[in-house]
Protein backbone atom coordinates (compact mmCIF):
# COMPACT_ATOMS: atom_id res chain seq x y z
CA UNK A 1 0.00 0.00 0.00
CA UNK A 2 0.96 3.23 -1.06
CA UNK A 3 2.52 6.01 1.86
CA UNK A 4 -0.35 7.97 1.09
CA UNK A 5 -3.28 5.54 1.22
CA UNK A 6 -1.61 4.29 4.64
CA UNK A 7 -2.00 8.02 5.93
CA UNK A 8 -5.72 8.45 4.84
CA UNK A 9 -6.59 4.85 6.01
CA UNK A 10 -4.69 5.59 9.82
CA UNK A 11 -6.86 9.19 9.73
CA UNK A 12 -9.87 7.72 8.84
CA UNK A 13 -9.27 4.47 11.26
CA UNK A 14 -8.82 7.12 14.53
CA UNK A 15 -12.22 8.94 12.87
CA UNK A 16 -10.12 12.19 12.35
CA UNK A 17 -11.00 14.69 10.01
CA UNK A 18 -8.59 16.56 7.70
CA UNK A 19 -9.61 20.42 9.44
CA UNK A 20 -8.33 18.39 13.03
CA UNK A 21 -5.30 17.01 11.49
CA UNK A 22 -4.45 20.62 10.43
CA UNK A 23 -5.08 22.22 13.55
CA UNK A 24 -2.43 19.15 14.79
CA UNK A 25 0.22 20.03 12.36
CA UNK A 26 -0.52 23.81 11.61
CA UNK A 27 -0.34 22.59 7.66
CA UNK A 28 -3.35 24.05 5.35
CA UNK A 29 -6.53 21.86 4.63
CA UNK A 30 -5.50 21.56 0.96
CA UNK A 31 -1.97 20.49 1.64
CA UNK A 32 -3.18 17.27 3.83
CA UNK A 33 -5.63 16.99 1.22
CA UNK A 34 -2.75 16.80 -1.47
CA UNK A 35 -0.80 14.36 0.36
CA UNK A 36 -3.46 12.08 0.59
CA UNK A 37 -5.05 12.12 -3.15
CA UNK A 38 -1.55 12.42 -4.35
CA UNK A 39 -1.51 15.53 -5.96
CA UNK A 40 2.05 17.04 -5.70
CA UNK A 41 0.95 19.78 -8.03
CA UNK A 42 -1.07 21.80 -5.66
CA UNK A 43 3.28 22.07 -4.11
CA UNK A 44 3.90 24.83 -6.86
CA UNK A 45 6.87 22.79 -8.14
CA UNK A 46 8.94 23.14 -4.89
CA UNK A 47 8.53 19.17 -3.67
CA UNK A 48 11.55 20.10 -1.10
CA UNK A 49 8.79 21.12 1.07
CA UNK A 50 6.55 18.15 0.78
CA UNK A 51 8.86 15.68 2.71
CA UNK A 52 8.66 17.75 6.30
CA UNK A 53 4.84 17.85 5.42
CA UNK A 54 4.49 14.34 5.11
CA UNK A 55 6.73 14.25 8.16
CA UNK A 56 4.40 16.45 10.67
CA UNK A 57 1.35 14.56 9.20
CA UNK A 58 3.04 10.86 10.16
CA UNK A 59 3.53 12.51 13.63
CA UNK A 60 0.25 13.97 14.07
CA UNK A 61 -1.52 10.48 13.81
CA UNK A 62 1.39 7.86 14.58
CA UNK A 63 2.41 7.10 11.47
CA UNK A 64 6.05 5.56 11.82
CA UNK A 65 7.59 8.06 9.42
CA UNK A 66 11.17 5.50 9.51
CA UNK A 67 9.27 3.21 7.87
CA UNK A 68 8.25 5.59 4.60
CA UNK A 69 10.82 7.65 4.69
CA UNK A 70 12.38 6.13 1.94
CA UNK A 71 9.49 5.60 -0.24
CA UNK A 72 8.50 9.65 0.45
CA UNK A 73 12.09 10.50 -0.81
CA UNK A 74 11.77 7.86 -3.98
CA UNK A 75 8.16 9.47 -5.29
CA UNK A 76 8.93 12.84 -4.68
CA UNK A 77 12.31 12.56 -6.62
CA UNK A 78 10.45 10.67 -9.54
CA UNK A 79 7.10 12.69 -9.56
CA UNK A 80 9.40 16.04 -9.98
CA UNK A 81 11.77 13.78 -12.93
CA UNK A 82 8.64 12.81 -14.84
CA UNK A 83 7.37 16.87 -14.43
CA UNK A 84 10.75 17.99 -15.60
CA UNK A 85 10.59 15.65 -18.96
CA UNK A 86 6.60 16.99 -19.40
CA UNK A 87 8.18 20.39 -19.42
CA UNK A 88 11.34 19.62 -21.62
CA UNK A 89 8.49 17.86 -24.02
CA UNK A 90 6.55 20.91 -24.56
CA UNK A 91 9.38 23.36 -24.64
CA UNK A 92 10.78 21.06 -27.48
CA UNK A 93 7.53 21.19 -29.38
CA UNK A 94 7.21 24.69 -29.13
CA UNK A 95 10.30 25.21 -30.87
CA UNK A 96 10.08 22.89 -33.70
CA UNK A 97 6.51 24.84 -34.55
CA UNK A 98 8.43 27.80 -34.64
CA UNK A 99 8.94 28.95 -38.52
CA UNK A 100 13.01 29.07 -39.32
CA UNK A 101 13.93 32.59 -40.01
CA UNK A 102 17.90 31.21 -41.03
CA UNK A 103 16.47 30.64 -44.37
CA UNK A 104 16.49 33.29 -46.69
CA UNK A 105 15.33 33.48 -49.89
CA UNK A 106 18.15 33.62 -52.57
CA UNK A 107 18.34 36.83 -54.66
CA UNK A 108 19.21 36.46 -58.20
CA UNK A 109 21.81 39.57 -59.11
CA UNK A 110 21.96 40.89 -62.39
CA UNK A 111 24.84 40.48 -64.24
CA UNK A 112 26.86 43.56 -63.77
CA UNK A 113 27.87 45.84 -66.58
CA UNK A 114 31.27 47.46 -67.63
CA UNK A 115 30.83 50.58 -65.56
CA UNK A 116 29.80 48.58 -62.44
CA UNK A 117 32.78 46.63 -63.06
CA UNK A 118 35.17 49.64 -63.40
CA UNK A 119 33.45 50.76 -59.84
CA UNK A 120 34.00 47.76 -58.45
CA UNK A 121 37.78 47.72 -59.29
CA UNK A 122 38.26 51.21 -57.73
CA UNK A 123 36.86 50.23 -55.04
CA UNK A 124 39.23 47.33 -54.22
CA UNK A 125 41.59 49.74 -54.88
CA UNK A 126 40.76 51.96 -52.54
CA UNK A 127 40.38 48.95 -49.40
CA UNK A 128 43.93 48.12 -50.40
CA UNK A 129 45.14 51.21 -49.52
CA UNK A 130 42.88 51.88 -46.87
CA UNK A 131 44.18 48.30 -45.02
CA UNK A 132 45.67 50.20 -42.15
CA UNK A 133 42.24 51.85 -41.53
CA UNK A 134 40.65 48.07 -41.65
CA UNK A 135 43.79 47.02 -39.07
CA UNK A 136 42.69 49.41 -36.49
CA UNK A 137 39.33 48.90 -36.86
CA UNK A 138 39.55 45.35 -36.55
CA UNK A 139 41.52 46.23 -32.91
CA UNK A 140 38.58 48.39 -32.22
CA UNK A 141 36.16 45.18 -33.29
CA UNK A 142 38.13 42.60 -30.88
CA UNK A 143 38.45 45.22 -28.00
CA UNK A 144 34.88 45.62 -27.90
CA UNK A 145 34.75 41.66 -28.19
CA UNK A 146 36.79 41.73 -24.78
CA UNK A 147 35.00 43.78 -23.29
CA UNK A 148 31.24 42.13 -24.01
CA UNK A 149 32.88 38.98 -22.79
CA UNK A 150 34.20 40.68 -19.35
CA UNK A 151 30.78 42.27 -19.17
CA UNK A 152 29.62 38.69 -19.89
CA UNK A 153 31.45 37.22 -17.05
CA UNK A 154 30.44 39.89 -14.75
CA UNK A 155 27.01 39.40 -15.04
CA UNK A 156 27.49 35.43 -14.87
CA UNK A 157 29.30 36.10 -11.68
CA UNK A 158 26.40 37.98 -10.06
CA UNK A 159 23.83 35.71 -11.08
CA UNK A 160 25.78 32.89 -9.42
CA UNK A 161 25.99 34.74 -6.31
CA UNK A 162 22.05 35.63 -6.65
CA UNK A 163 21.89 31.96 -6.74
CA UNK A 164 23.97 31.31 -3.98
CA UNK A 165 22.02 34.01 -1.58
CA UNK A 166 18.30 32.02 -3.09
CA UNK A 167 20.12 28.64 -2.30
CA UNK A 168 21.08 29.51 1.15
CA UNK A 169 17.74 31.34 1.66
CA UNK A 170 15.58 28.11 0.70
CA UNK A 171 18.36 25.99 3.18
CA UNK A 172 17.29 28.30 6.09
CA UNK A 173 13.82 27.81 5.08
CA UNK A 174 13.72 24.12 4.90
CA UNK A 175 15.67 24.27 8.63
CA UNK A 176 13.17 26.24 9.89
CA UNK A 177 10.06 24.27 8.73
CA UNK A 178 12.28 20.98 10.00
CA UNK A 179 12.40 22.41 13.48
CA UNK A 180 8.47 23.29 13.29
CA UNK A 181 7.64 19.93 12.61
CA UNK A 182 10.15 18.51 15.64
CA UNK A 183 8.65 20.91 17.71
CA UNK A 184 4.98 19.66 17.07
CA UNK A 185 5.90 16.37 17.33
CA UNK A 186 7.28 16.80 20.52
CA UNK A 187 4.40 18.35 21.69
CA UNK A 188 2.43 16.07 20.66
CA UNK A 189 4.47 13.29 22.33
CA UNK A 190 4.23 15.88 25.92
CA UNK A 191 0.52 15.66 25.07
CA UNK A 192 0.53 11.64 25.25
CA UNK A 193 2.50 11.98 28.33
CA UNK A 194 0.12 14.07 29.50
CA UNK A 195 -2.93 11.64 29.28
CA UNK A 196 -0.98 8.77 30.45
CA UNK A 197 -2.60 7.15 33.55
CA UNK A 198 0.15 7.15 36.21
CA UNK A 199 0.36 3.88 38.06
CA UNK A 200 3.03 2.67 41.20
CA UNK A 201 3.28 0.10 43.73
CA UNK A 202 2.50 1.68 47.24
CA UNK A 203 2.87 -1.69 49.34
CA UNK A 204 4.30 -4.80 48.02
CA UNK A 205 3.84 -6.94 50.28
CA UNK A 206 -0.17 -5.56 51.12
CA UNK A 207 -0.61 -5.50 47.31
CA UNK A 208 -1.79 -1.98 47.65
CA UNK A 209 -0.83 0.21 44.58
CA UNK A 210 -1.69 3.63 43.52
CA UNK A 211 -3.41 5.50 40.26
CA UNK A 212 -2.87 9.16 39.63
CA UNK A 213 -3.95 11.14 36.54
CA UNK A 214 -6.92 9.52 35.72
CA UNK A 215 -9.42 12.41 37.60
CA UNK A 216 -8.10 14.66 35.34
CA UNK A 217 -8.05 12.87 32.01
CA UNK A 218 -9.98 9.81 31.10
CA UNK A 219 -12.12 9.31 34.15
CA UNK A 220 -12.04 5.43 33.85
CA UNK A 221 -9.42 2.59 33.77
CA UNK A 222 -9.76 -0.95 32.65
CA UNK A 223 -9.39 -4.37 34.88
CA UNK A 224 -8.70 -7.58 33.10
CA UNK A 225 -7.91 -10.61 34.65
CA UNK A 226 -6.61 -14.34 32.84
CA UNK A 227 -7.91 -17.18 34.64
CA UNK A 228 -6.30 -20.47 34.62
CA UNK A 229 -9.56 -22.04 36.57
CA UNK A 230 -13.28 -20.97 36.97
CA UNK A 231 -13.33 -18.15 39.60
CA UNK A 232 -15.66 -15.16 41.25
CA UNK A 233 -13.97 -11.82 40.68
CA UNK A 234 -16.04 -8.87 42.52
CA UNK A 235 -14.96 -5.32 42.30
CA UNK A 236 -15.18 -3.06 45.70
CA UNK A 237 -15.44 0.65 45.07
CA UNK A 238 -14.69 2.03 49.17
CA UNK A 239 -16.09 -1.61 50.51
CA UNK A 240 -18.84 -1.68 48.24
CA UNK A 241 -19.38 -4.25 44.99
CA UNK A 242 -19.72 -2.20 42.09
CA UNK A 243 -21.98 -4.67 40.20
CA UNK A 244 -23.96 -6.56 42.75
CA UNK A 245 -26.14 -8.72 40.16
CA UNK A 246 -22.39 -10.32 39.05
CA UNK A 247 -21.29 -10.89 42.81
CA UNK A 248 -21.70 -14.57 42.66
CA UNK A 249 -21.30 -14.93 38.96
CA UNK A 250 -18.15 -17.62 38.05
CA UNK A 251 -15.80 -16.28 35.22
CA UNK A 252 -13.78 -18.54 32.84
CA UNK A 253 -10.73 -17.92 30.97
CA UNK A 254 -10.99 -14.19 31.22
CA UNK A 255 -12.39 -11.20 32.93
CA UNK A 256 -12.18 -7.83 32.00
CA UNK A 257 -14.50 -4.96 33.73
CA UNK A 258 -14.17 -1.04 32.98
CA UNK A 259 -13.96 0.85 36.11
CA UNK A 260 -15.41 4.45 36.36
CA UNK A 261 -14.31 6.99 38.72
CA UNK A 262 -14.96 10.74 39.14
CA UNK A 263 -13.39 11.10 42.69
CA UNK A 264 -10.91 9.94 44.92
CA UNK A 265 -11.86 6.50 46.22
CA UNK A 266 -10.02 3.22 47.06
CA UNK A 267 -10.86 0.16 44.65
CA UNK A 268 -10.41 -3.79 46.23
CA UNK A 269 -10.56 -6.57 43.48
CA UNK A 270 -11.19 -9.85 45.18
CA UNK A 271 -10.15 -12.88 43.24
CA UNK A 272 -12.68 -16.01 44.68
CA UNK A 273 -10.65 -18.90 43.69
CA UNK A 274 -6.63 -17.50 43.15
CA UNK A 275 -4.11 -19.67 41.51
CA UNK A 276 -0.68 -18.18 40.96
CA UNK A 277 0.05 -20.46 38.28
CA UNK A 278 -1.11 -19.03 35.03
CA UNK A 279 -3.22 -15.84 36.63
CA UNK A 280 -2.71 -12.96 35.05
CA UNK A 281 -3.96 -9.57 36.14
CA UNK A 282 -3.68 -6.21 34.37
CA UNK A 283 -5.04 -2.80 35.77
CA UNK A 284 -5.00 0.24 33.88
CA UNK A 285 -2.79 -1.35 31.11
CA UNK A 286 -0.13 -2.59 33.74
CA UNK A 287 0.29 -6.26 34.55
CA UNK A 288 0.76 -6.73 38.28
CA UNK A 289 1.62 -9.41 40.44
CA UNK A 290 0.07 -10.83 43.39
CA UNK A 291 2.47 -10.99 46.49
CA UNK A 292 1.37 -13.91 48.69
CA UNK A 293 3.24 -13.39 51.53
CA UNK A 294 -0.15 -12.10 53.65
CA UNK A 295 -2.42 -14.58 51.68
CA UNK A 296 -3.60 -18.15 52.89
CA UNK A 297 -4.50 -20.56 50.70
CA UNK A 298 -8.01 -21.37 50.00
CA UNK A 299 -8.82 -17.72 50.52
CA UNK A 300 -9.68 -15.17 47.94
CA UNK A 301 -7.01 -12.82 46.76
CA UNK A 302 -7.20 -8.78 47.08
CA UNK A 303 -5.65 -6.40 45.56
CA UNK A 304 -5.83 -2.55 46.50
CA UNK A 305 -5.71 0.45 44.09
CA UNK A 306 -6.05 3.96 45.49
CA UNK A 307 -7.11 6.28 43.04
CA UNK A 308 -6.03 9.43 43.80
CA UNK A 309 -5.91 13.22 42.25
CA UNK A 310 -2.23 14.47 40.71
CA UNK A 311 -2.47 17.09 43.71
CA UNK A 312 -2.65 14.08 46.37
CA UNK A 313 -0.07 12.06 44.37
CA UNK A 314 2.51 14.66 44.18
CA UNK A 315 2.36 15.44 47.45
CA UNK A 316 2.50 12.35 48.70
CA UNK A 317 5.80 12.34 46.67
CA UNK A 318 7.20 15.32 47.75
CA UNK A 319 6.49 13.98 51.89
CA UNK A 320 7.98 11.09 50.82
CA UNK A 321 10.83 12.60 49.67
CA UNK A 322 11.58 15.22 52.69
CA UNK A 323 11.13 11.95 55.20
CA UNK A 324 13.75 10.28 53.01
CA UNK A 325 16.05 13.63 53.72
CA UNK A 326 15.62 13.71 57.14
CA UNK A 327 16.80 9.93 57.98
CA UNK A 328 19.82 10.82 55.93
CA UNK A 329 20.61 13.76 57.79
CA UNK A 330 20.00 11.87 60.91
Amino acid sequence: MAYYHILRQRRMDLNLTIEYVSSQTRLAPQYIQAIEEHNLDVFSDDFSFVRYFVHAYCDAIGVNWSVISQEVDADINDYARKRSMALSQAQRKIVKQMPNRSSVSKRKHPSHSRFQKRVSAISRNLQFRNRKNLQKLLLAGVALIVLAAGVSFWLDARSASQQAQQESQRQEELRQKEEETDRLAKQRQQERENQSLKFKIMDASTNVFQLSNVLETTKSFTVKIELPQESTVVIYKDDVPMDEDNVDTVYTDTFEQEIEVSEACRISIEIGNYVAEGTTITIADQTVTFDPTYWAQGMPATLYVDVVSNETATSQENQSTEETNYELTE
